[in-house]
């Protein structure tokens, strides 16, 4: 038997614990109070009853499905078990439900950098408009991605314990400046409850987003730690637990400080202007403190969720290629070739998407909400019912209600728009 590439598993689990909570920690949490703040307090309450259960076994049945495979990633898994066409149909979802999230992460730190320039007179204008500072934010960020995942790791453990630090401090910080606005601001209307819900759902189950990462999670103690499948499943489950309560409660905390320290015109306000919600607190509460918190949280959040989201989509991308080089155009061609292929695609993509400065909660919930949704909450239970190895983990009920949730989170932002 092979030895081990790792030796301390306690240290690798908390790395592990970091890149999940790192990559979930992005552009979804700094706009979902701004979202929240259309849709009123009584259908944040009611979606925040679900999102622990709801992130924990959707994560969960998306990891059940790679540890059920003895090799490959889950790419490999849709192709094995749902056949080569709505195999690669489901691999093309998994890519675009990832690579959505990139686009919002490029624009949001464009926009943010650049304001945080133009605002301490590093720079005359706002460069955020400027297509060659665009470019130069994406190429470092791109060099960071390619360092490996083991020094990947450590980058996402040290600036995700700087990211919590940093909104801890934010979210205490702000406790003088609370105000019952968001609570009080409009009598309960059924109607508007409704709404609230289905717009609000999709952004929360985006903030608390780790499902990128969880292919590679579970690829990495199979491969490198050498577990037996019930240590290695044990394992998952135990790093899937603790991210999912330790985010959990550090959302609620977020959220609840940011929403009671605004006022629900001003949350429209930054939805209209494309702004975070630390950004949007920075401006109403102006003080040396929050100048330095505001860009430092957002900066971090969107760097740590770029880092998750980019390891997932070229894994994903990367397969599309090699099939369609392999399987249309009968060709052999080296991954050293595809990998340069796969990244320069991305970049261009993103590249084009942050010059155009597409709105970022429209991307969230008409986009990338359905594609997480689907990928996250049905597909995988396709797979489970699908697959008699993974007989062990079907459970009906509970598979039910993630698949109701998951049509509701596709359908809900856009009937959300409709309703009067």
């Amino acid at each position: 038997m092979q030895k081990p590439l790792y030796t301390n598993t306690r240290k690798i689990d908390t790395q592990w614990i970091f890149t999940l909570f790192g990559t979930a920690i992005g552009a979804g949490l700094l706009y979902l109070p701004v979202q929240a703040g259309d849709s009123g307090f009584w259908a944040l309450v009611t979606v925040m009853l679900f999102a622990l259960p709801m992130s924990y076994y959707s994560h969960k049945n998306m990891a059940n499905i790679v540890l059920s495979s003895k090799d490959g990633g889950i790419t490999d898994v849709f192709t094995h078990n749902l056949g080569k066409f709505f195999g690669l149909i489901c691999v093309a979802i998994y890519f675009f439900a990832i690579f959505l999230n990139m686009p919002m992460y490029s624009i949001g730190l464009n926009n943010e950098l650049g304001n945080f320039l133009l605002k301490y007179n590093v720079s005359n204008s706002n460069l955020s408009q400027n297509i060659w500072f665009s470019f130069g934010i994406l190429a470092v960020l791109l060099m960071i991605v390619s360092l490996g995942i083991r020094l990947i790791l450590r980058f996402m453990q040290f600036i995700v314990i700087m990211l919590i630090i940093l909104v801890l401090t934010l979210t205490i910080y702000i406790i003088p400046y609370w105000n019952g606005d968001f609570i009080s601001h409009r009598h309960f209307v059924l109607s508007n409850y409704i709404k609230g819900v289905l717009m609000v759902l999709p952004i929360l189950v985006l903030s608390m987003n780790h499902s990128p990462v969880i292919s590679s999670l579970v690829i990495f103690y199979r491969d490198n730690l050498k577990l037996h499948s019930g240590q290695e499943k044990t394992k998952v489950y135990r790093i899937l637990q603790i991210n999912a309560f330790v985010l959990f409660i550090f959302v609620l905390l977020f959220i609840t400080s940011c929403l009671l320290s605004t006022t629900v015109a001003d949350l429209s306000n930054a939805s209209a202007n494309n702004l975070s919600i630390v950004t949007l607190i920075e401006q109403q509460h102006s003080s040396l403190m929050l100048s330095i918190l505001a860009p430092m949280i957002v900066f971090t959040a969107i760097i740590s969720s770029f880092i998750g989201c980019y390891i997932g989509s070229k894994e994903a991308l990367r397969y599309l290629f090699k099939s369609f080089f392999k399987n249309i155009c009968n060709l052999q061609v080296k991954d050293q070739y595809i990998s340069m292929l796969s990244v320069f695609l991305i970049f261009m993509v993103l590249w084009v998407c942050t010059i155009c400065n597409f709105k970022i909660l429209n991307i969230i919930g008409i986009l990338v909400a359905p594609a997480v949704a689907f990928l996250l909450y049905i597909l995988p239970v396709i797979v489970i019912y699908k697959n008699v190895k993974c007989k062990q983990y079907r459970k009906v009920a509970l598979d039910s209600i993630l698949v109701i949730m998951g049509l509701v989170i596709i359908f809900g932002y856009v009937v959300g728009l409709l309703i009067k």
